[in-house]
């Protein structure tokens, strides 16, 4: 990739914030912008309101026969608040 140099006003606040996170993740401050950027050029289906990384997610997970999401989740609650 080609990068360009790019001046840009920012609060001296959220720079110290921005360069605390990227610290944190262990990237630099212009990583961090770049990926915020790419992130946000992906177009948001308008039937959907789903992003493409989203909606390529949808379907990969099948339900077992005859069970509903209804029942995947009262399943989940279940175990997680009576501990079974």
């Amino acid at each position: 990739m080609n990068a360009v140099k790019l001046t840009i006003s920012v609060s001296p606040v959220l720079v110290k914030k921005g360069k605390r996170i990227a610290e944190k993740r262990s990237r630099s401050l212009s990583a961090l912008i770049s990926n915020f950027l790419e992130n946000l050029e992906e177009p948001v289906n308008s039937s959907t309101g789903l992003t493409p990384q989203i909606e390529q997610m949808c379907g990969a997970y099948r339900l077992p026969e005859g069970k509903g999401e209804g029942d995947i989740r009262f399943n989940s609650l279940i175990k997680k608040h009576l501990h079974v």
